[in-house]
């Protein structure tokens, strides 16, 4: 087993399929009908009822990886081709968390990361081509690779260029989206109209009763805080959980990185409200996300300590001291913090909403509980030396934090 930025992979057995989906044979070791054949025959393949001419192409000379593809001609709506597909499907939950989708209207980085994937787990990329009978135009090129996970079942990628425009773009790329265990939408670089055009199309697809889909990831540019905040206030579905996180997206491996991060908070996300637990319980995090969230907090001048409190019972949920002795007194903090936010309430009288932002002084440290948006549970305390601190950029990390905990 090898370790890399794409996670645990599995050793790669010839002739075995570690996805269940059957593995793109090597150019000239089958015949061409074989290898679209067991593409066809796979529970994850896309097909079409249309019959349609089909081809392999040949591997790129020099590359460890295969592309099998396949033309597909459809009378009807494509949509409507690939939602068929998927409905077989939806009745098998975990099945449908091994899907994610990449949607990436301004054509960055998704057709990279799937080729990066492939050729760092060696598994081929499944290419269909959608093509419109009458003109032969294509539709969209849809592209899926596999990556093999040890002790966990595989994860299938999908991308599509969608060459259609209007309408029939936004049903092609929700239609892909909608049955997916996670879809993340890589923003870019993309122009305010185009942007609110997205907005409205996903939120009109999540609606629809075809939409599957629990998760949906938004990744924006640096400097994006506004937009996120945007789209955290859309009126989503309840089912449908919205994350955004402002990346810095510099290689493919970033980007992979993290839609594989938040893949599995969702996973853990979805095991933790279907394990039976007790309703008086703090709430569970996720973990992979609570950490990134703190080690970002942590690198703020003066900063002694952070950690995730409950709100109701003050108890510290998880920390991330520079020194082991610091983990005792802010667990203290959090008590002392959540006691006084509820006697402040206390002593301005009834109807009064609790505060925000609570900043204690105590000698040489000073202690800050700052509660997160949206009525959330959960907040973020912070332990820092008085003579070192600087608040307001305490205050900025901690609202670069909040994005990997709302």
């Amino acid at each position: 087993m090898l370790s890399s930025l794409f996670g645990d992979l599995a050793p790669r057995r010839i002739g075995t399929d570690p996805a269940g989906a059957g593995e793109a044979a090597p150019v000239g070791a089958t015949p061409c009908g074989a290898a679209v054949g067991a593409a066809a025959g796979s529970p994850d393949a896309l097909h079409d009822s249309v019959a349609a001419p089909q081809r392999t192409t040949p591997a790129i000379p020099g590359a460890n990886t295969s592309v099998t593809a396949t033309d597909v001609v459809v009378d009807a709506s494509p949509a409507q081709a690939m939602r068929a597909h998927f409905a077989a499907r939806r009745g098998a939950p975990d099945a449908a968390m091994t899907r994610i989708t990449l949607l990436d209207p301004s054509r960055l980085w998704a057709a990279q990361v799937i080729e990066a994937l492939s050729a760092a787990t060696g598994q081929g990329v499944e290419r269909v081509n959608l093509r419109e009978r009458g003109t032969l135009r294509t539709l969209a090129v849809i592209e899926r690779t596999t990556v093999p996970r040890h002790g966990a079942q595989a994860l299938k990628v999908y991308h599509a260029d969608i060459r259609a425009t209007g309408l029939e773009h936004d049903e092609i790329a929700n239609a892909l989206a909608e049955g997916s265990g996670l879809t993340a939408v890589i923003v870019g670089a993309l122009q305010p109209y185009a942007v609110v055009a997205l907005l409205r199309s996903l939120l009109l697809a999540t609606r629809q009763p075809e939409w599957h889909c629990p998760w949906l990831l938004f990744i924006l540019p640096p400097g994006a805080a506004a937009l996120r905040q945007r789209i955290l206030d859309q009126d989503w579905p309840a089912a449908v959980r919205t994350a955004a996180m402002t990346e810095s997206l510099g290689t493919s491996s970033t980007v992979w990185n993290t839609v594989l991060t938040a893949w599995e908070a969702a996973a853990a996300s979805a095991q933790a409200n279907t394990a039976p637990g007790d309703p008086t319980a703090p709430p569970a995090l996720l973990p992979a996300l609570t950490q990134r969230a703190l080690a970002l907090m942590l690198r703020t001048e003066g900063l002694l300590a952070c950690g995730i409190v409950d709100l109701a019972s003050g108890v510290l949920l998880a920390a991330q001291t520079r020194t082991g002795a610091a983990t005792t007194e802010l667990g203290r903090v959090a008590q002392a913090m959540q006691a006084a936010r509820r006697a402040h309430q206390a002593a301005l009288g009834p109807g009064t909403p609790l505060a925000d932002e609570l900043l204690l002084t105590a000698g040489s440290r000073q202690s800050m509980l700052r509660a997160l948006p949206h009525g959330s549970a959960i907040g973020i305390v912070a332990l820092v030396d008085r003579a070192q601190a600087n608040l307001a950029l305490l205050r900025f990390r901690m609202l670069d934090a909040e994005q990997y905990l709302v």
